[in-house]
């Protein structure tokens, strides 16, 4: 995972509130990746009735996200190391809000557990950079403290409320609602890190190549 030290950039703020826009949407990315690991729990009954799958499958519509997630989020980090957190953060976002609006083309389990491992993979490119970023806007430490606990604040309550949000969703939507809406989510916070993130140095980047077979390994 990408170390929380970072190099200082060119675009450091003195305070919390100057940096409102870049630390909102550093955040935004961080709960929707959270949220989603919970968020379609209390809507599988009726992913199941509509799509014709079985409890093994369902499972698994859950599963492959929290998989591809938890499993590459190593080698996320030693990506973003090599080609830019922000750059990799941005790919993230656009790749997760994509892949979100292609839920309205799900017609079968299998589908959607393939969508749903793809969303994993975008969620691990976001993950660790959302971390390391918060640091890189200030370069006071006491700073970055109280920005990563906000941080983890609002992650941790997106994991936690995933299934009140999406069972409140569910009584007024369909259920592939509660992935088209992470596509604007994803949008808005994609607007945020360019506006408010500085651009990764060249000189910060490492050139050591990436463990492609760890990489593999470690979702198996």
């Amino acid at each position: 995972m990408t170390a929380t030290t970072v190099p200082a950039s060119s675009r450091t703020y003195p305070s919390l509130r100057a940096a409102w826009i870049p630390l909102a949407a550093l955040c935004l990315a961080f709960f929707v990746e959270m949220v989603d690991i919970t968020l379609l729990s209390i809507a599988l009954p009726t992913i199941g009735r509509d799509l014709g799958s079985g409890t093994t499958a369902l499972q698994w519509v859950t599963g492959a996200y929290s998989l591809t997630f938890g499993g590459l989020l190593l080698t996320a980090g030693s990506m973003a190391d090599r080609l830019g957190r922000r750059r990799v953060l941005l790919v993230g976002l656009a790749v997760f809000g994509l892949l979100s609006l292609c839920v309205v083309a799900v017609s079968s389990a299998g589908q959607l557990i393939a969508l749903r491992a793809g969303l994993g993979i975008a969620a691990a490119a976001m993950a660790p950079i959302t971390n390391s970023l918060v640091f890189r806007l200030f370069d006071d430490q006491a700073l970055r403290m109280r920005a990563m606990t906000l941080m983890i604040v609002v992650g941790m309550s997106g994991f936690v409320l995933g299934p009140l949000l999406g069972g409140t969703a569910l009584a007024h939507v369909s259920w592939q609602w509660l992935l088209v809406i992470n596509a604007p989510i994803a949008l808005i916070a994609a607007i945020g890190v360019r506006l408010g993130v500085a651009a990764d140095r060249p000189e910060d980047l490492t050139q050591d190549r990436l463990d492609l077979p760890g990489a593999a390994l470690s979702v198996l």
